[in-house]
C-alpha cells in the first residue's frame, strides 16, 4: 500500500480496502450508498445527470455495482483525507465540487471529517455530526477546487476530474495544451491512454501526439503488487486502437530502427494480459539498437532494481514513480541553448508504411521513490544522447541529472500532483549517489 497526497492542507492516511462502496442510484434517480441518499438536491440532481428520461435505472444500477466491485477488487487502496489544523492565515480551505449539470458544491474546512477517494470511481465526504457520507461518482463531476491548495500545477486544477480521471495519480507528468479527451476529433491533438488489467490494475499511463505521430511519454508504477514475474515476454507487437492515429508494424518494417519500448516488456510480467500491453505501438519509440540494447536496456534493468533490490537504495521503496520518454520537438534546451529534439532523418518502414516517424535525439528518465516508513521522497532523473554507436554502461550516474534540469531541458512538469512544496523539493534534489547506490560517476 501506499500513501497518495491529494491535498496538502489535509492529514493523509491509507484504509485496507475492506469495505465495498455498494453505491447504486434509485428509481427516483438519487445515489445511494448502503441504502442512505446522497444529501442534498445538489447530489440528487447530479445522480439525474448521468442519464436521460429513457435510460434503463435496472441496467444502470447493476452497471454501477459492478463497475464498483471491479475497481474495489482488483487491489487499488482507498486514500482517506483528514482536514488538518487550521493554516495559520486563519483562511478556511475548503473545496468546491463543480457537478455536471451547472450545479456548484462547497464544503468548508471546519465542517469536513474526511474524505475518502476511490481512484478511477469517486470520493466519499464525512460531514462532522455526521453518520452517513456525500458520495459523489467522478463522472459527475468538471471539476474539484481546493482553495488555497499548495498545488497550483496539479492536473486536476487544469483539467478537473471527469475527462482524465486518473492524471491525479503521482507518477502522471503535467497534461499538454493540446489534450483531448475522446479519440473522435483527435486527428491533431494529443490524447491520454491508459492501459489496465482487472487482476494488476493500470499497466501504464501514456500521452500520445496524434498530429506526431509520437508518443510524448509513458509512466506507471512498480511495487509490490505489480512486479511478478511469472508470465513470458510476448512480443506481439501492434498498433494501438485508442489513438487516433497510431504507428503500424510497415512503418517499423525495414526501417533500421528498432521499436523501442518506454515500459519495458520485463516491468510488466504479473500475467499475459498485462506483457501484452507493453507491445502496443504506442509505447514505443523508434531507437537505434545499439541504444535500445545498450545504455537504455541498461538503465531498464536499473530501474526494476531500485523498486525491488534494498541494496540499490538507502531505504526501501515501497513505490517507484515513473516516466519514460524521449523528445519528440526542436525545443529542447542545453546549457541555455536550443537545440533541435529530433533528428532530420525519418523512421520509414517498408513500401506499405502509414507515415514517416520522428526519431528522438534523446532520451531520458523520471524517478520519484517513496518510502512508506519515513514519509519521504527521492528523486533522480537519467538523460541520454540517443545515438547509432556503443555507449558506455560502467558508470550509469554520468547520466544522471535532477529533475528541475529535466524540465528545464525538456519543457514538461514532472511530479506535478505533488504538493508544491514537496514537489519543489523533490525537483531540487541533486543525484544523491549515497542514496541511488550500485551507480558510481567516472572519475569517483
Amino acid at each position: 500500500m501506499k500513501k497518495t497526497y491529494i491535498h496538502p492542507m489535509m492529514n493523509i492516511h491509507d484504509i485496507e480496502p475492506t469495505n465495498f462502496l455498494a453505491a447504486s442510484v434509485t428509481s427516483d434517480g438519487d445515489v445511494v450508498d448502503t441504502s442512505n441518499p446522497v444529501s442534498g438536491d445538489a447530489g440528487d440532481a447530479a445522480a439525474r445527470e448521468l442519464f436521460d428520461d429513457d435510460f434503463d435505472i435496472s441496467k444502470f444500477l447493476w452497471t454501477v455495482i459492478f463497475l464498483l466491485f471491479s475497481v474495489t477488487m482488483s487491489a487499488q487502496s482507498y486514500t482517506t483525507v483528514e482536514p488538518a489544523d487550521a493554516p495559520a492565515d486563519g483562511k478556511t480551505h475548503g473545496m468546491t465540487l463543480y457537478l455536471k449539470n451547472d450545479t456548484q458544491v462547497t464544503y468548508e474546512l471546519q465542517e469536513l471529517s474526511h474524505v475518502t477517494y476511490l481512484p478511477g470511481v469517486g470520493m466519499k465526504v464525512y460531514l462532522k455530526n455526521a453518520t452517513t457520507s456525500v458520495d459523489y461518482l467522478f463522472q459527475q463531476m468538471n471539476k474539484i477546487d481546493y482553495a488555497q491548495d499548495g498545488n497550483d500545477n496539479a492536473n486536476w486544477k487544469d483539467y478537473g476530474w471527469a475527462d482524465y480521471p486518473e492524471a491525479w495519480r503521482l507518477e502522471y507528468p503535467h497534461l499538454s495544451a493540446n489534450v483531448t479527451p475522446t479519440k473522435e476529433g483527435a486527428k491533431e491533438k494529443s490524447q491520454i491512454v491508459v492501459k489496465r488489467t482487472d487482476d494488476y490494475g493500470i499497466t501504464f499511463s501514456l500521452e500520445w501526439d496524434n498530429a506526431k505521430v509520437a508518443n510524448r511519454w509513458t509512466c506507471y508504477e512498480l511495487h509490490a503488487g505489480n512486479t511478478l514475474t511469472g508470465a513470458d515476454r510476448n512480443d506481439d507487437f501492434k498498433a494501438d486502437p485508442e489513438v487516433a492515429v497510431s504507428p503500424t508494424l510497415d512503418d517499423y518494417r525495414n526501417s533500421g530502427f528498432s521499436r523501442g519500448h518506454l515500459c519495458p516488456s520485463a516491468d510488466r510480467q504479473c500475467s499475459k494480459e498485462q506483457n501484452k500491453q507493453t507491445f502496443y505501438l504506442t509505447n514505443m519509440q523508434p531507437q537505434y539498437q545499439s541504444h535500445n540494447g545498450g545504455l537504455w536496456s541498461r538503465l531498464e534493468t536499473l530501474v526494476r532494481d531500485f523498486a525491488t533490490n534494498d541494496e540499490y537504495t538507502a531505504l526501501h521503496c515501497d513505490t517507484l514513480y515513473i516516466v519514460k520518454a524521449a523528445t519528440i520537438t526542436n525545443k529542447v534546451t542545453i546549457n541555455n541553448t536550443e537545440v533541435d529534439g529530433v533528428y532530420a532523418e525519418k523512421c520509414i518502414g517498408n513500401t506499405n508504411h502509414a507515415h514517416e516517424l520522428l526519431v528522438p535525439k534523446y532520451f531520458y528518465m523520471a524517478l520519484l521513490h517513496y518510502n512508506k516508513e519515513t514519509d519521504s521522497y527521492h528523486s533522480i532523473a537519467f538523460w541520454t544522447d540517443h545515438i547509432d554507436g556503443t555507449q558506455s554502461v560502467k558508470n550509469l550516474a554520468d547520466y544522471a541529472i535532477s529533475i528541475e534540469e529535466l524540465q528545464n531541458r525538456t519543457g514538461i512538469d514532472f511530479f506535478c500532483n505533488l504538493p508544491d512544496v514537496i514537489e519543489e523539493a523533490v525537483e531540487q534534489q541533486e543525484p544523491d549517489l549515497d542514496f541511488w547506490k550500485k551507480i558510481t560517476k567516472s572519475g569517483s
